[in-house]
């Protein structure tokens, strides 16, 4: 109920600043609103770390209570070191990272964690000398970020904890952990807010000064920029007006030299269409024309006729040859007779009527089919020649359209490149500039607005996220949850009578018998019976307020600080009552060589032993 009233009231609180706030919250490692996250470690390997050689140790994670034992200098704590260094790249005590590697074998550390979140196994792998960083998913190799820093935050998102967190609920240990009663209020402040996971609060608002002093600076400069840009914009003003009157000019001639281009286009093209129509016109009256007229007369016909005429007319002139003889002849050519007797005047009659017969009727008739022939052959000639006229005037008429078609697509040619032409002094690029130069005053106006109203919601949030804001809310109400778990696992640890109260501030009351005391006025073996109740109960709060757990506890050390053998049993008891309340899926691991004489059921039990300088694991289950 806490934590839903807790979350209620940040969204209630924070709704009309959601939108400033998103991108703090998708940077901080582990928001208050981050669903429940359980993380079971499952195996870790390692060697040539402290005093562990090249042939290394593995440990297979187990439920319930597990026991790590060892004279001191073995290598129990190492088995920390192991697991921080790989998860964390950090060593779990306050040691160099160098210090880390097997001082014998001075290279080749390697350690290795098996794990898994919901149903994917993970498995982290990391190294010194040489250097090795690799993190694998299912199997399969993941893509992180180049830089160590930021490959360590992709770690702390996936694994859900960091460091810090990790080693006071996760890892605990006396001699490398200061007891919480002995940390400063501030320590304690931060270490409570890490835990109950509103120290998302202190890096906003962190980050919100930042982003503040930021924005000031941002302010002035945007204020600064705003005026340039205005002058600017005068001055391209004033320069695109007068270019424009140019541009004007230009555009006018242009315009006029398109129009004349254009009109000698328009009067291109009629001539050239007119043209076209007279040589189709020539083309049609060429094809009637010689289907008129057919084919040319028959040359023989012709021949045969003046053959004829001259045969005809060579008789005549033999006729006439003769009968001219005649005149001066007295015997007939014929018959050698005398001209003067019957018979040779027969003779002479009959070439007379030859002759009449040849120049009145063979003769006309022969020149009158020779005539007609004549006719018919001029007339074709005729026709042919009217057809060869036609066909120079299509000639004619087809060149006068090619020379047309030439000057038609020069114009074509002047218009396209008259078309394009384009004034030397554009103002396009001005104008561009002018309105890039507007918007941007318009974005600098905007920004400056945006930026005032962020500094003024900056102002309120840094005094919403302080030390006296949302913060003190959180701590009254998570606090009471922190007082109830510490004071029931003092009852548990029969301090029954004991009572610690954390106000808003960290600050402690402490009474026994309704006496107030101070944490150094208690036995040393009470004051590890109070440090271990406040340890469990931050173990508990960790899983109830932050969301986050996983399947081991380790404890190191701190049963062997002056605490007696009732303390003991009473403290193993009570970690055994956590693991049933866990549904048995938490492993407890116990570094202390004080559980000996303790009859309690272990799951296992990690001995460690020095053979030969270096540490060795073994293994006993049950």
């Amino acid at each position: 109920m806490v934590k839903q009233e807790i979350t209620i009231k940040l969204f209630c609180i924070f709704s009309k600043y959601s939108k400033y706030l998103q991108k703090f919250t998708q940077t901080i490692k582990f928001s208050i609103f981050t669903l429940y996250m359980f993380v079971e470690f499952k195996k870790l390997s390692f060697c040539n770390i402290m005093s562990y050689g090249a042939s290394g140790a593995e440990i297979d994670f187990q439920t319930g209570l597990n026991t790590i034992k060892a004279v001191n200098g073995s290598g129990k704590s190492s088995i920390l070191d192991a697991l921080t260094f790989v998860l964390f790249g950090k060593p779990y005590r306050d040691i160099r990272l160098s210090e880390l590697v097997n001082t014998t074998n001075g290279k080749g550390l390697e350690v290795t964690c098996e794990f898994k979140i919901g149903t994917d196994l993970y498995m982290i792998r990391r190294g010194l000398k040489p250097a090795i960083f690799e993190i694998y998913k299912n199997g399969k190799e993941m893509d992180m970020l180049s830089t160590k820093k930021l490959n360590q935050d992709e770690i702390d998102k996936l694994l859900g904890i960091n460091l810090r967190l990790f080693k006071n609920i996760v890892a605990v240990a006396v001699t490398n952990n200061k007891p919480f009663l002995s940390l400063s209020i501030g320590d304690k402040r931060a270490l409570i807010e890490n835990i109950f996971n509103i120290d998302v609060l202190g890096l906003m608002c962190k980050d919100v000064k930042k982003r503040k002093t930021v924005n000031n600076t941002e302010l002035d400069l945007k204020t600064t920029e705003l005026r340039g840009v205005t002058n600017s914009i005068e001055d391209n003003e004033s320069y695109i007006e007068n270019m424009k009157k140019y541009i004007a000019s230009f555009n006018e001639v242009k315009d006029t030299n398109i129009k004349t281009i254009q009109e000698n286009i328009d009067k291109y093209q009629k001539e050239i269409d007119k043209r076209t129509s007279n040589v189709l016109l020539a083309e049609s009256k060429i094809k009637e024309l010689t289907e008129e007229i057919g084919s040319i007369p028959d040359r023989t016909i012709g021949e045969s006729l003046n053959m004829e005429i001259g045969k005809v007319q060579s008789i005549i002139d033999t006729i006439n040859n003769t009968l001219s003889k005649l005149k001066k002849s007295r015997l007939c050519p014929v018959c050698n007779s005398p001209l003067d007797e019957g018979h040779a005047r027969k003779h002479i009659e009959e070439m007379i009527a030859e002759k009449k017969d040849m120049e009145k009727v063979q003769l006309p008739s022969l020149m009158e089919k020779y005539n007609a022939y004549n006719t018919e052959v001029k007339a074709y000639q005729d026709k042919q020649s009217f057809i060869q006229t036609i066909r120079d005037k299509a000639r004619t008429e087809e060149i006068t359209r090619s020379t047309l078609e030439t000057e038609l697509n020069r114009a074509k040619q002047n218009l396209e490149k008259e078309s394009t032409k384009v004034c030397p002094a554009s103002v396009d690029v001005y104008v561009d500039k002018l309105n890039k130069l507007r918007s941007q005053c318009e974005v600098l106006n905007k920004d400056i607005e945006f930026l005032t109203e962020k500094i003024l919601i900056d102002t309120q949030l840094i005094k919403l996220l302080g030390d006296d804001g949302i913060k003190t809310y959180f701590f009254k109400k998570l606090v009471k949850v922190l007082n109830k778990s510490v004071n029931e696992y003092l009852k548990k640890f029969e301090l029954k009578n004991t009572i610690i109260e954390f106000d808003e501030t960290m600050t402690e009351t402490m009474t026994t018998n309704m006496v107030p005391r101070t944490y150094s006025s208690y036995s040393s073996g009470e004051r590890t019976r109070i440090d271990m109740s406040i340890l469990l109960a931050f173990f508990d709060i960790s899983r109830q307020i932050s969301n986050w757990s996983c399947n081991i506890l380790f404890i190191d050390e701190l049963l062997d600080q002056n605490i007696d053998q009732s303390g003991i049993e009473q403290f193993v008891a009570t970690l055994h009552n956590l693991i049933q309340l866990n549904k048995k899926k938490l492993g407890i691991y116990i570094i202390s060589h004080k559980l000996n004489e303790l009859k309690i059921q272990m799951t296992s039990t990690i001995e460690i032993k020095k053979v030969h300088d270096y540490s060795i694991l073994e293994v006993k289950y049950g």
